[in-house]
């Protein structure tokens, strides 16, 4: 008898420590930050950079949320909003891309590229409703943006397994070997496995949602080796580098969490974020 009660008490025990991470897990899920990194790049002057990516608006709940997170990205005072794609998840939440964008602003402009997502629910049509808005998309182009004296790069280019990316295009006007900084929105990070890389000072991009429940470093490319697919789509750089700022060469790539909350699958233990990239002189 005394046996079988330790038992139930380690079992309870038990399930109360399960409860608890769970618990705690998907409170960390709903816990948006504002990530600051600072790099050297090849800019005259300072330049702030305000990242969104994989906002997945689906309901009115998703559009509050980033209108609270373009709050916070005001305070930080960005001359530069970038959005790397996947705006929304499906066809039929395009209505809530002019609420949940509502009155994006900055001084030297907002720019977006297209994810995965945005091409499954119409590409042209998700262009468009950012384009009434003021963002400029850019489809495999570049433009040439200046703050004072100051000039840099901006490319972006199509998400690279939905879309129809053209590197060639996109760096068309791009020298081989630019005295201003390159900066590249690619929504799915593989860009970073592509020689025109190295034309870039700066990657910047999303889709993996920091793998949206956390799992030990290196279990994604073990479970790609076991199993032959991995829990992160349509990405081979996201298995090995699912989130964060990465050196690879002279360029550095940085992987967005993401503001998405998570729906179908909710985060755990991965925070949602926005990131503001200060550009500093070397």
């Amino acid at each position: 008898m005394r046996r079988r009660r330790r038992g139930a008490w380690f079992m309870l025990g038990l399930l109360g420590v399960l409860t608890a991470i769970t618990g705690t897990g998907l409170g960390v899920g709903r816990w948006t930050r504002i990530r600051v990194e600072t790099l050297p790049l090849p800019v005259e002057t300072p330049i702030r950079i305000a990242v969104l990516t994989d906002t997945h608006l689906v309901d009115d709940l998703s559009v509050r949320h980033l209108q609270s997170v373009l709050q916070q990205v005001y305070a930080h005072q960005p001359d530069l909003i970038v959005i790397v794609g996947d705006v929304v998840s499906s066809r039929k939440d395009l209505p809530y891309i002019r609420k949940g964008f509502k009155g994006i602003r900055a001084p030297l402009g907002v720019y977006a590229v297209l994810g995965n997502h945005d091409h499954w629910s119409g590409g042209e049509a998700v262009r468009r409703e950012l384009e009434a808005l003021g963002i400029t998309v850019l489809m495999n182009e570049s433009r040439t943006l200046r703050k004072g004296e100051a000039e840099f790069i901006l490319a972006g280019i199509d998400d690279l397994y939905t879309g129809n990316p053209n590197w060639e295009r996109t760096f068309r006007a791009i020298p081989p070997n630019p005295k201003q900084a390159v900066i590249l929105l690619s929504h799915n990070p593989d860009a970073a496995l592509s020689p025109y890389r190295n034309r870039a000072h700066l990657i910047l991009s999303g889709h993996t949602h920091a793998g949206q429940i956390w799992v030990p470093p290196g279990f994604h490319r073990l479970a790609k080796r076991l199993l032959g697919r991995s829990f992160l789509p349509q990405t081979e750089y996201g298995i090995t580098h699912p989130y964060g700022l990465k050196r690879e060469g002279k360029t550095w790539v940085y992987v967005s969490s993401g503001v998405t909350l998570g729906r179908s699958v909710p985060r755990w233990f991965t925070r949602p974020e926005a990131v503001i990239i200060e550009c500093t002189p070397p």
